[in-house]
């Protein structure tokens, strides 16, 4: 431990008689400007919510060894380490907000996609055998495996270098089709979205020789 001390000591020494009030002030108020600036960019732009939030974190842990440095020009070891894990799990928790923001994002747009079926059942009390076989639900077992193969081709498409326009509408399918999967015995006119979903994605595997 105090050989620890002894180094980040050394390292400061360069700061002379820098004001602690000041480095913290700054370390603090970027930080927190680079928090809500995440935030404010996640709010108003589409990009920004479908982009990978790995960044964050990584300055996250960049402005925690420096407020490391900074209290330790004042304090002792335990303390300034304290500060740094305050630091550091404020950002872990903006970090699982931003993530949350992108999830609720995605099941509105799945929401919005995905075929609703509110058929109006009054329009046939007793429907004719061949009328009830065409709203029969598919089977499970044979949505099951289709909704499978979907998934699948899905996640190997989202491994390829697609364009900004294609892996926007992939990820939309993959999400539509994870909540297809729940429901597990599709209507006809969710078989009939399955179908156009599976179709584009055999479109993108052509194209991305898949």
């Amino acid at each position: 431990m105090e050989n620890v001390t002894e180094f980040f000591k050394n390292i400061l020494d360069q700061f002379g008689g820098a004001n602690f009030a000041l480095l913290a002030l700054i370390d603090l108020s970027a930080f927190g400007f680079v928090v809500l600036a995440a935030l404010f960019a996640c709010i108003i732009s589409k990009k920004m919510r479908a982009h990978d939030k790995r960044a964050f974190m990584w300055v996250v842990n960049a402005f925690a060894a420096v407020t490391l440095a900074v209290f330790l020009t004042e304090f002792t070891l335990d303390k300034s380490i304290a500060a740094a894990a305050a630091v550091w799990f404020v950002g872990f928790f903006v970090y699982g907000i931003l993530l949350l923001f992108k999830v609720k994002r995605a099941d509105k747009a799945a929401a919005a996609q995905t075929p609703v079926s509110n058929v109006p059942v009054m329009q046939s009390r007793q429907p004719r055998p061949a009328q009830a076989q065409q709203v029969a639900p598919q089977p499970a077992v044979n949505s099951v495996v289709r909704l499978e193969h979907a998934l699948s081709i899905a996640d190997k498409l989202l491994l390829k270098n697609l364009g900004r326009g294609d892996r926007q509408e992939l990820e939309k399918i993959k999400t539509a089709l994870t909540v297809l999967k729940v429901k597990g015995v599709l209507s006809a006119q969710e078989g009939e979205a399955l179908n156009d979903m599976f179709n584009a994605l055999l479109k993108l595997m052509a194209k991305y020789d898949l």
